[in-house]
């Protein structure tokens, strides 16, 4: 699916259950002279196609989470929430 995980440090994604990653998807742990932080997915996630998920910090995406085609997540996304735009924004909550 073209998707890239980052190889320096690979074994701090985490990804749960039922979680739905899009074609292109891109996971970076890092970036130059940066410490390594830890992503996290958890169960029944969605990430669109083409999203960056760049950890400057540990990041972690909530259970059934929706993550937007072309996303920059650049931060935690809550549960249950729908995060879109470069950067993310957390879209409100339609309850």
């Amino acid at each position: 699916m073209r998707c890239y995980l980052d190889d320096m440090c690979f074994d701090l994604i985490e990804i749960g259950e039922n979680v739905t990653i899009s074609y292109g998807v891109y996971f970076a742990c890092h970036g130059k002279n940066q410490e390594h932080h830890k992503i996290t997915i958890q169960e029944g996630a969605y990430i669109g196609m083409r999203a960056s998920v760049i950890a400057r910090t540990d990041i972690e995406i909530g259970k059934h989470a929706i993550i937007g085609a072309q996303t920059l997540v650049n931060k935690t996304i809550p549960a249950n929430r729908t995060a879109v735009g470069i950067p993310c924004r957390i879209l409100p909550d339609k309850n």
